[in-house]
């Protein structure tokens, strides 16, 4: 429901130096699958469309989406494999209280009259909610610093590339 820990709790798990130096991943991608579930069923709620809860945070909409990606990026691993990670801890993040496996099995979706404002009052009454802003805040922040990040160029290169390992050669240049 709150962007900021979505995004930030995948991005940090990616700076952990063993996962960072190990994996090849799309940090853009990433973020836009942490997203992508509330970028689906937050229009439906908005124009009073019902709940996009039963589309869009499911594992079959996980997996739908990341094979789209897959065929649309011509088999790119990085983009594909990002973007399902960052989905995936997506719907963590919001269990229990998603549709994991509908549509086989039947779940009520909760209807919010007034989405925006239910919105806005959760996340300045709900403590926790609050907090985890608050931290997601914080984690980006950490981020930005950790990796040097101090203009918009170098942090729109940051999520722009695909982070990858070094070769071995490229190893031994920076040594």
């Amino acid at each position: 429901m709150f962007l900021l820990f979505h995004i930030a709790v995948p991005l940090i798990v990616f700076e952990i130096p063993q996962i960072k130096n190990r994996f090849e991943f799309n940090r853009l991608a990433l973020i836009i699958g942490s997203i992508f579930p509330d970028i689906i069923d937050k229009p439906f709620l908005l124009l009073s469309l019902g709940s996009g809860r039963g589309i869009s945070h499911t594992l079959l909409f996980a997996i739908v989406s990341f094979l789209i990606l897959f065929l649309i990026t011509r088999g790119n691993k990085p983009v594909s494999i990002s973007f399902l990670i960052g989905i995936i801890a997506h719907l963590l993040l919001d269990l229990p209280e998603i549709p994991l496996f509908f549509p086989f099995i039947n779940y009520d979706f909760y209807i919010l009259d007034d989405p925006l404002g239910e919105w806005i009052h959760t996340l300045f009454n709900n403590p926790i909610v609050f907090a985890t802003e608050i931290i997601g805040l914080s984690i980006l922040v950490i981020i930005l610093l950790m990796n040097k990040l101090y203009n918009i160029k170098q942090i729109t290169n940051y999520f722009i590339k695909t982070h990858s390992q070094k070769t071995r050669y490229e190893k031994i240049i920076t040594i």
